[in-house]
Order: C-alpha cells, then sequence, then structure tokens
C-alpha cells in the first residue's frame, strides 16, 4: 500500500515567498551592482563621459525632424573643479558640431544642461547614422582635455519628442 503524502497550501506558498524574494533582492549586489553602473554601460538611457574634473553625463543623440541630415546631442556638463574651464568644441561622428556661443563658460561647481531645457545646443548639420547605432563623439575642454565617447542616437519621440537643432540649420 502507497502512502500519500499531500503539502498543506501554506506551505507551499511559504516556500514559494521564500524563493521569490531571493531572486527578486539578488539584483542588488553592492556598489558594482548593475542597477548602481548601468549608465557606464552603453544603454538607451545615455552614457557618461569624464576627463579630468569635467563629467559629461546622460550623453545622447537625437536625431533632428524628418527629412534633415542634423542631431543634437543632449547632456549635462559639471565642473568639479575648482577652477574654471570651458567647451572649446565639439566632434560628432568626426565632423565638428555647432554649440551655440561657440565656447560655453564652466564655472567652479555649475551644471550646465545642452538641448533639453536649456538654451544651449549641440548640434551636427551633416549627420548621416541611423538610429540605435553609436556614434563617436568628442568634447574639447579648454583646461581638462578631450573627452571621448560613444553615444546613443535615438529618435525624437516620446521622452525626446521636441529635442530639435536650435537653430535648425547652422
Amino acid at each position: 500500500m502507497a502512502v500519500r503524502t499531500s503539502r498543506s497550501p501554506l506551505v507551499v506558498l511559504i516556500g514559494a515567498l521564500a524563493a521569490a524574494s531571493l531572486v527578486l533582492t539578488g539584483c542588488f549586489n553592492g556598489q558594482n551592482a548593475m542597477t548602481t553602473v548601468q549608465s557606464d554601460d552603453l544603454t538607451g538611457d545615455g552614457v557618461q563621459a569624464q576627463v579630468g574634473n569635467i563629467r559629461a553625463e546622460n550623453l545622447l543623440l537625437v536625431r533632428g525632424p524628418e527629412g534633415s541630415a542634423s542631431a543634437t546631442l543632449a547632456t549635462r556638463i559639471v565642473n568639479g573643479d575648482p577652477e574654471a574651464d570651458r567647451l572649446l568644441g565639439v566632434q560628432i561622428d568626426g565632423l565638428p558640431a555647432y554649440v551655440t556661443g561657440d565656447t560655453v563658460e564652466l564655472l567652479p561647481g555649475e551644471s550646465i544642461g545642452f538641448g533639453y531645457e536649456s538654451d544651449l545646443w549641440i548640434n551636427s548639420y551633416d549627420f548621416s547614422a541611423a538610429e540605435s547605432n553609436y556614434v563617436p563623439v568628442a568634447l574639447q575642454f579648454e583646461r581638462a582635455g578631450i573627452a571621448r565617447v560613444d553615444v546613443l542616437v535615438v529618435p525624437p519621440m516620446g521622452y525626446y519628442e521636441g529635442i530639435e537643432p536650435v537653430p535648425p540649420a547652422a
């Protein structure tokens, strides 16, 4: 005669909850967790670049309006240096980009946005890269030097809607 054992639904529920808690809490593993460092990777959230004490955050290239050969570099540049620096120029995909005001003064501790909720723009008017590609970008600073990074190209939709070159053409 075979003995049949049954498990109580409460025991099964407790076991399932214990297993789920291990899986769900496993995504955090300290300072090197992907949730902590993902913006240093090539993701759709923008990449970071640093040279000296200058940091460019959340760099993204937003394609210009349909039919144009333009793109806008959306980023925030932070000067963590105790001395002022200047953004002298930018290259996008190996070509010079248009920077509002030609050069931008970066005071110590200052954070300046470009392309989104800002009056400053970094635009390419000879842009041919397709969306979802990564394009080399170089930012030249007077004191800190050159920051080089590969930046994702995104369409001007959703969160990026309304980000477009100003002026529309150089």
